[in-house]
């Protein structure tokens, strides 16, 4: 048996429990495998440790929506998903993701953000309420009026913090400078 034969064989052997697809290339069989899966709660990329720390895997899903991991210091957020059944059943479906080095999910937005640039961690539960707003409709926005001070307020005291670089402004009647 020849090598290529041998990992066929191997490949067959998993057939049960792998999905395999098969296409030709050059004349040659090529098998790729793929593993169906769900993603899971807290089912995070190898090494997530090295950037959040020791994680504690406290969150849990009570309603739709995005949701900033406080006790992760929002290094981390969860997606919460009811999902229904045909046999009438429903369940809550949870993702968790880690935002890029160096960033924090931002409740306010829904997006991984500089530090700087988010409300504070602690106070995301504070913002919880905005996911009620998505999906509802075309003419209901996100934020309101009220929603904005309330962030604005939290990131520019934020701002104000000894120790962080001051945010670049425009000049008065200008526009900020090109910078390529």
């Amino acid at each position: 048996m020849t090598n290529d034969q041998s990992e066929i064989e191997d490949v067959k052997s998993l057939n049960d429990t792998r999905n395999l697809k098969s296409s030709e290339h050059n004349g040659r069989e090529l098998k790729v495998t793929s593993i169906e899966s769900k993603r899971a709660a807290y089912e995070l990329p190898d090494s997530a440790e090295l950037i959040v720390g020791p994680i504690r895997t406290t969150f849990v899903c009570s309603n739709e929506g995005y949701y900033a991991d406080i006790d992760n210091n929002c290094q981390i957020f969860h997606i919460c998903h009811t999902a229904f059944h045909a046999d009438g059943t429903s369940e809550m479906q949870h993702w968790s993701f880690l935002c890029g080095n160096q960033t924090v999910f931002n409740q306010f937005s829904f997006t991984c953000s500089n530090f700087k640039n988010s409300i504070p961690c602690a106070s995301s539960g504070n913002f919880f309420y905005l996911n009620a707003n998505m999906n509802v409709g075309p003419d209901v926005p996100l934020h309101n009026e009220q929603d904005a001070a309330n962030a604005v307020s939290l990131i520019s005291d934020r701002l104000a913090q000894p120790g962080l670089a001051p945010v670049a402004r425009p000049p008065a009647g200008g526009r900020p400078p090109f910078r390529g």
